[in-house]
């Protein structure tokens, strides 16, 4: 009976180390890839908690499997790669403009993205649409 209650307790503790963003669940079934993968739109956009969702509405990101994101702003598209860097909360987009851009990832889920642009504070709350 000591052994199973041992048992249970390290298994709490070790599910609780694995979350891994603030705002996610302590249990994920699908890996970090997948949950990126897919077309999201802004369903929040804050800047130091004033929003700004209606300057991105017209936005839509694509990342795909292979590390591709395409970036369509009305008619236009910027394309580029994407990666989540050497750190767990990191996500960055590289345009082929050559223009880099760190966020730092707030909760992953497969039907939810937030994620905080390092530099200007900017956090957007996306959703996935495909």
């Amino acid at each position: 009976m000591k052994k199973l209650i041992l048992l249970g307790l390290v298994s709490l503790l070790s599910i609780s180390s694995c979350k891994k963003y603030p705002e996610n669940p302590y249990i994920v079934l699908y890996p970090r890839g997948e949950r990126i993968e897919g077309k999201w739109k802004a369903k929040s956009v804050k800047i130091n908690d004033v929003d700004s969702t209606t300057a991105y509405k017209l936005h839509t990101w694509e990342f795909t499997r292979n590390s591709s994101v395409i970036l369509q702003i009305d008619q236009k598209k910027r394309t580029g790669i994407w990666t989540t860097g050497n750190n767990d909360k990191d996500f960055i987009i590289e345009y082929d403009n050559g223009e880099r851009i760190t966020y730092e990832i707030r909760k992953l889920r497969r039907k939810e993205f937030w994620i905080k642009d390092r530099q200007t504070q900017l956090e957007f709350q996306l959703e996935n649409i495909k």
